[in-house]
């Protein structure tokens, strides 16, 4: 198996999200890669104003904070460029 570059996971996110918004553990599931890549990647998605992540003081059913993944416009335009 080899190693998916970053601008691939980066690619993946943003296709993923591009419905509806996820969390970080549901982008894991989808994206087939770890916690801490998916984070890091949006949160460098998030610095280039492409994707916005907001924070759920109080999820629900564990009532631990949660993070939900949504994608700007910004965020379409670059995914739409790049098919």
């Amino acid at each position: 198996m080899t190693k998916r570059s970053s601008i691939a996971i980066k690619q993946s996110i943003l296709s993923s999200i591009q419905s509806s918004p996820l969390t970080y553990a549901q982008l894991e599931r989808k994206v087939n890669t770890g916690f801490r890549s998916i984070k890091a990647n949006c949160e460098e998605l998030a610095f280039y104003g492409l994707v916005e992540i907001k924070c759920t003081k109080e999820h629900p059913a564990n009532g631990r904070p949660s993070y939900e993944v949504h994608i700007t416009g910004r965020g379409i335009e670059i995914l739409k460029k790049k098919r």
